[in-house]
């Protein structure tokens, strides 16, 4: 098949991580046989990034392609291009924000809290996003070959309850997460004989979705323990920094992640709110114990994996119920790219 893929940004030299996970599956359908391009809305210039070829979408003639692939559709881009599309076969890729309404996030840290007008303005786009949607769903449908891709199920019931209930006569969908990263699935966890401390977190951290509160907070209930968090933000400007606690101030890379998971014994990764939780599932596949929140996507996620634990963290008995984790003793290969992006395969030809 001849693919064109729609994004609203790519990986370039330049900026080498932006949705780093439809590059992963782009050279996932390139190694088997098909031929892929992409039209990067963000870029004005076409370029090549590690064999796919990016278009501007001046450049770009979607009537060539035996399918089109949109990820995380949004009104701006993808709605507009898509509109003068007809009797094509399309499979919409749904991971979150575009099918939700910002009043469904938790409540943003106080100093990351938009005004009142703001939030009134966001209320607004998220109603009118969703209605047009809707109803520009439903048209293309008349003219087009229609397949919705959902990474996870939670996500399909979110789509359902924000958009409208799915019919099969009108489109076909499914549900495949997104793959980990090859270095996950090739690497497993071997603790070092020497831990830099017990407990490792790997989050933005002013988004209050990824709980790093949680972290604080579980980490002033256990000062005999040692606590890592990497990442970008202002967070400890704004909250005290237990003294069990050592903030790293940068990002890490994902093929250097395994390297440094294998200094900790397990990897704390609460969360408030995701469509899948890519990292998350990355950790587990990867085997190092992984403890999280009791939320829907956690438990779907990361059912079948008896390396991880999804816990009420302000528990009286959640450090007893870690201290139980161990690694994982066989690899779960759950989020293979070469599995996954067989499936999507299978799904494109099924549209």
């Amino acid at each position: 098949m001849k693919l064109l893929v729609l994004v609203q940004d790519y990986p370039s030299d330049e900026n080498p991580y932006a949705m780093s996970y439809v590059h992963t599956r782009c050279l996932g359908y390139q190694k088997r046989g098909h031929e892929v391009d992409v039209l990067n809305f963000s870029s004005e210039r076409d370029y090549a990034h590690q064999g796919i070829n990016v278009f501007a979408e001046a450049g770009c003639d979607w009537r060539i392609y035996d399918r089109i692939i949109s990820h995380a559709p949004n009104l701006k881009n993808h709605v507009r291009y898509l509109n003068k599309v007809t009797n094509a076969k399309i499979a919409f890729f749904f991971h979150g924000h575009e099918v939700l309404r910002r009043s469904e996030y938790p409540t943003p840290y106080k100093w990351n809290r938009p005004s009142a007008l703001k939030r009134f303005s966001a209320s607004l786009y998220d109603s009118a996003k969703l209605i047009v949607l809707h109803s520009w769903l439903r048209r293309k449908c008349k003219s087009n070959d229609i397949g919705l891709v959902f990474v996870s199920e939670w996500m399909r019931q979110k789509f359902e309850s924000n958009i409208g209930k799915i019919a099969g006569e009108e489109w076909i969908s499914t549900v495949i997460p997104n793959a980990v990263h090859d270095s996950f699935v090739d690497n497993s966890y071997v603790p070092s004989r020497v831990k830099s401390a017990d407990f490792v977190t790997i989050r933005p951290l002013d988004d209050s979705k990824y709980c790093v509160d949680m972290v604080v907070r579980f980490a002033e209930r256990f000062p005999g323990k040692k606590f890592h968090i990497f990442g970008r933000g202002q967070f400890f400007l704004h909250i005290r920094q237990p003294k069990n606690v050592v903030w790293f101030d940068r990002y890490i890379t994902q093929d250097q992640i395994p390297r440094v998971l294998n200094q900790y014994s397990y990897a704390l990764m609460p969360t408030r709110f995701d469509a899948q939780g890519v990292m998350m599932c990355e950790m587990a596949v990867y085997g190092i114990p992984v403890v999280t929140t009791k939320f829907t996507v956690c438990q779907e996620m990361l059912a079948g994996f008896d390396n991880c634990a999804c816990l009420d963290l302000d528990a009286p008995d959640s450090m007893q119920r870690i201290q139980c984790l161990q690694s994982a003793t066989v690899k779960n290969r759950k989020f293979d790219s070469d599995m996954l992006v067989k499936k999507e395969i299978e799904f494109f030809h099924a549209i």
